[in-house]
């Protein structure tokens, strides 16, 4: 097959299965509305989840390689964010994982019952219900960059939630660097804009507990800690 036929072939099935992702939300979302919490709904849209990513997997649009991803107990994920789907990836891979979502995806008319049902709203409250559930054994996954990585690689400025959140709660920070082989649902950039090639993701994982000095401020130590997860998510390999 030559590179023109496989990336038409690529860009077909790229649309093809981001219209199923989005006639399953469609089809998900009185369920979600029934459930509400995400305790009840976060199992239901992990199993749809983990389905799409294994369609993505069988039709060779993409490769996933784990690293040292692995399943956690009540750790605060602070991600690097290179594409559109990375969550619905990090959330299929690690089970027991709820994500703060931003304003703008719980007024989406197509996720906002799933978002709504999934995720922890990032306002005021945020502090108080994710100690809740990482205490419960739940992870809360956090892109501290806000927003997709820039296309010429490295990172946005970090914001500071991430840390915050692990040294309110103790709970343990785990860094985990996304690399992906070709630049693909990235910002600006086209669903069906997949290339010729399969991409591979690669996970890296680097799990430590947060570190605050009795005397330093909680601004100051998450100030700290966020330019440690910035170095730790700017290297290629987490160890």
């Amino acid at each position: 097959m030559s590179a023109w036929a496989r990336a038409v072939y690529r860009s077909t099935v790229s649309i093809v299965l981001f219209g199923l992702f989005g006639i399953g939300a469609l089809l998900l979302a009185p369920l979600m509305l029934v459930l509400r919490k995400p305790e009840r709904g976060q199992p239901v849209v992990r199993a749809a989840w983990r389905f799409i990513t294994f369609l993505f997997v069988l039709t060779r649009l993409m490769r996933i390689e784990r690293g040292n991803l692995a399943p956690l107990s009540g750790a605060v994920i602070a991600a690097s964010h290179p594409s559109l789907i990375d969550v619905v990836l990090l959330v299929s891979l690690v089970p027991r994982t709820l994500y703060v979502a931003k304003h703008a995806l719980r007024r989406n008319p197509f996720l906002s019952a799933i978002v709504r049902a999934t995720a922890l709203p990032d306002d005021a409250t945020l502090p108080e219900r994710a100690a809740a559930y990482l205490k419960d054994g739940w992870n809360v996954l956090i892109f501290p960059e806000g927003t997709r990585s820039p296309a010429e690689g490295g990172l946005q400025p970090l914001h500071r939630g991430a840390a915050q959140l692990a040294l309110r709660t103790g709970a343990p920070l785990a860094c985990v660097r996304i690399d992906v082989s070709r630049r693909v649902l990235g910002k600006r950039q086209k669903p069906w804009d997949v290339g010729d090639r399969v991409v591979t993701y690669s996970f890296g994982m680097d799990v430590f507990p947060p570190r605050r000095t009795e005397t330093a401020s909680l601004r100051s130590a998450a100030a700290k800690l966020t330019e440690e997860m910035r170095t730790r998510l700017s290297a290629r390999v987490l160890v």
